[in-house]
């Protein structure tokens, strides 16, 4: 590892107004996966000065996605290091001190202007079609006029001097080379008259101050950067690099919203999604390794990841693909730790159900799940799925009317079947397991000069309330011979009654 590389240091600062959303998340990962590749340092940021929007409850939220997705960081909140305080509200006398030397220097200056002067200015440049551009009036205001001011007690803004015919260029990993012309940029403000700075102050301020070697970020901020980087020259701070990542649109290219599916992790974390599907699939939304390789683990993708491979492209957000990777995920995962993922979630979902409801097999919920997880896991796409395929086995069933007269005007002796199994399944001299199972049921279909399809839907539904469940003599084996017996028995009883 050479010296350079152990100097990179990245960061990802989200701003606690809300969940974390998937958009965040992959901005997360991205920094991550750089910083891990590199044996860099990952730094969490927390940017909170936007009292309007600040959601406290949101601190946390965020704190335990990323840790549920594994996102560890080096410094932050709870591994603090000697650049923190790592939330911006706990630094603001850092951004106060910065203005101030930017003023002693003549590179900034303090605004009286109200909002109503402002907002005023901004109509004028409507009405005329021109873009809002601060006229410079409190710049040209004297000293004493300025001292006066502050002596009185008038609130007041610190705005940078954006320097005239200068072009502000960098070079992005994504993007290529940008440029900006500095008479295109407004006279921004640093700090508000509330005393808080704005984003593209405290950003930079931030970042030259933490040792930030890499900036990335999504795009919709390339058009802070020019901004942030002459807050840079005006300190002589080092400009870090900048990779700018594309948007993330759904699948009819509008953008991201909730209609094309979760956005959040949250809230994937409570529909049953695995943290490896999410991150794997947060790796294909603006990069690839290839054309054809599509399942990633988190090691591979530590080696195989290089910001050279960000595509320019917006990247579509498709749910059904991350449903498929999921689904994946599942499939290959050991069935121990499957069984251990799920019990909470079923034990959860029968818990409130009344023990009337319930089967007596309840109290063996553990062992029962572990012998349920093979026959359905090829059946699952989300740990949620597993729900409507695991509670039949404790819950009683009521049969529903379609199934009470569903088998009058076929031409199948529901009724005979039933007979046949419920002797052949009684018999205590047999182990009732899925061999001696099959064999009964083909054994009747024999009897009775019919298919096995017709024969194991009328069990399937006698013991399952559905046309459709996991494999059936499986699943008849696993209920056990009372309960199998006892839902036979109920269902002649539905069948003659009506």
């Amino acid at each position: 590892m050479t010296g350079e590389t152990k100097k990179i240091r990245l960061r990802f600062a989200p701003s606690p107004t809300g969940y974390l959303h998937v958009g965040s998340a992959r901005t997360a990962f991205f920094n991550w996966l750089y910083a891990r590749k590199t044996g860099g340092k990952f730094i969490l940021r927390i940017e909170d000065t936007d009292i309007a929007r600040h959601q406290e409850e949101a601190v946390n939220k965020i704190f335990s996605s990323m840790k549920w997705l594994g996102l560890d960081w080096d410094e932050g909140p709870g591994a603090e290091g000697k650049y923190g305080p790592y939330r911006q509200s706990l630094r603001t006398g850092i951004y106060k001190e910065y203005a101030q030397k930017l003023i002693q220097k003549k590179k900034a200056y303090p605004c009286f202007c109200t909002p109503e002067e402002l907002e005023e200015k901004r109509k004028i440049s409507r009405d005329k079609g021109e873009p809002f551009k601060y006229d410079r009036k409190c710049l040209k205001l004297a000293p004493e006029e300025i001292k006066n001011n502050m002596d009185s007690g008038m609130p007041y803004a610190i705005r940078f001097l954006v320097p005239e015919n200068e072009v502000i260029s960098f070079k992005d990993t994504v993007y290529g080379d940008i440029r900006f012309e500095s008479n295109s940029i407004d006279d921004f403000i640093m700090i508000r008259s509330n005393g808080l700075p704005t984003y593209n102050f405290s950003v930079a301020v931030d970042d030259a101050l933490m040792g930030i070697t890499h900036v990335i970020r999504g795009e919709d901020h390339l058009s802070n950067t020019p901004k942030q980087i002459l807050i840079y020259r005006a300190f002589n701070f080092k400009v870090p690099n900048f990779t700018h990542l594309p948007m993330i649109l759904g699948m009819d290219g509008q953008k991201l919203s909730k209609r094309h599916g979760s956005i959040s992790i949250e809230k994937y974390i409570e529909d049953g999604f695995l943290k490896e599907a999410i991150l794997n699939y947060l790796a294909l939304l603006g990069w690839s390794y290839d054309e054809k390789t599509t399942i990633f683990s988190v090691e591979e993708l530590i080696k195989k990841f290089e910001l050279s491979s960000i595509n320019k492209k917006p990247a579509k957000f498709d749910y059904n693909k991350l449903l498929w990777i999921n689904g994946h995920y599942i499939r290959n995962m050991p069935d121990s730790r499957l069984a251990e993922l799920i019990k909470e979630r079923i034990k959860n979902y029968l818990g409130p159900k009344k023990k009337s409801e319930l089967e007596n097999t309840f109290y063996t919920i553990d062992q029962k799940i572990t012998e349920i997880i093979p026959i359905i896991k090829e059946r699952i796409k989300t740990l949620n799925d597993s729900i409507d395929l695991i509670a039949p086995f404790f819950l009683k069933i009521s049969f529903s009317s379609e199934y009470k007269n569903y088998f009058k005007n076929k031409n199948i002796d529901a009724a005979g079947i039933l007979e046949k199994a419920r002797i052949a399944f009684g018999k205590k001299d047999r182990e009732l397991c899925s061999e001696y199972v099959e064999k009964s049921l083909r054994s009747i279909c024999e009897g009775l000069n019919t298919g096995l399809r017709k024969v194991a839907e009328v069990i399937r539904i006698a013991v399952w309330n559905n046309k459709v469940s996991p494999p059936l003599f499986d699943t008849i084996e696993i209920l056990g011979r009372k309960i199998t017996l006892e839902r036979i028995n109920k269902y002649m009883e539905v069948i003659k009654s009506s």
